[in-house]
């Protein structure tokens, strides 16, 4: 057997690996970030540090890059698919930003390209890939909940349980409209970029910009709903797809 394939012959085996290889990262860097008493950039720096390290050699050894989703799309207008997952970043925006020093700047859009190549990378690439094969539904739903279930990680920043609640909430419903964006048209890449420039502009609003919890809220509620539904009607039109060609040459006998 082929140590390199163990990805298609277990699955469900691989994906737990990998979640479980991205919880004691983050573990262990908080524990780290706790007693150094290193800020939360730094906490992510160096977890995202490590990851990104660790899908690069996965991909790589398993020549992953380009079935995952690294490599140009089959027709130009397929691009127009990745407007929606612009909306977070759109809404960041809101709070205006701020660019302090080159230096922070710098450090914050390196960190944020390794979030968004590490999140991207492993839920969307390396789970994705792995799990399709055993039906598309499936495939999104569960990295979706891993997804979202990891950010219950961010606990470690000291966020509270309502806006940890809400943001698990709102994570699984981006991770499914990606996974089946990805699943339809077999690129990756672009959520790398989206996933990358959504967290810079996180990072650098202007401080002391507040929404009341009810806007935070329906903000949330709003972009969760939009993304369950992208992504339901993505897949949907899918397996329509898939039936149709699939049933095409049956049709032929008819004519």
């Amino acid at each position: 057997m082929n140590p390199t394939q163990f990805h298609k012959r277990h699955p469900f085996g691989y994906v737990t690996i990998l979640e479980v290889t991205v919880i004691l990262v983050y573990l262990l860097a908080g524990t780290l970030a706790y007693l150094l008493n290193l800020s939360n950039i730094a906490l992510y720096g160096l977890a995202n540090f490590t990851l990104t390290l660790i899908v690069i050699i996965i991909l790589t050894s398993n020549k992953l890059w380009h079935p995952i989703g690294f490599r140009a799309p089959k027709h130009r207008k397929d691009l127009l698919f990745f407007l929606v997952p612009l909306l977070p970043m759109l809404v960041n925006f809101i709070p205006g930003v701020e660019f302090k020093d080159p230096v922070y700047v710098s450090e914050v859009l390196a960190i944020t390209l390794m979030v968004g190549f590490v999140e991207e990378g492993i839920f969307r690439g390396l789970m994705l890939n792995a799990l399709k094969a055993r039906g598309t539904w499936r495939a999104a739903i569960t990295t979706a909940l891993l997804f979202g279930l990891t950010h219950a990680l961010n606990a470690l920043t000291g966020k509270n349980l309502l806006d940890n609640f809400l943001q698990i909430g709102y994570a699984t419903a981006i991770g499914f409209a990606f996974a089946a964006l990805v699943l339809k048209k077999e690129i990756l890449w672009p959520l790398v970029l989206i996933h990358t420039f959504t967290d810079f502009v996180n990072f650098i609003q202007k401080p002391g910009f507040t929404l009341s919890s009810s806007w935070q809220i329906a903000i949330l509620a709003g972009l969760t709903t939009i993304f369950t539904a992208y992504g339901i009607y993505l897949l949907r039109h899918k397996t329509q797809a898939s039936d149709s060609t699939t049933a095409m040459p049956i049709s032929l006998h008819h004519v």
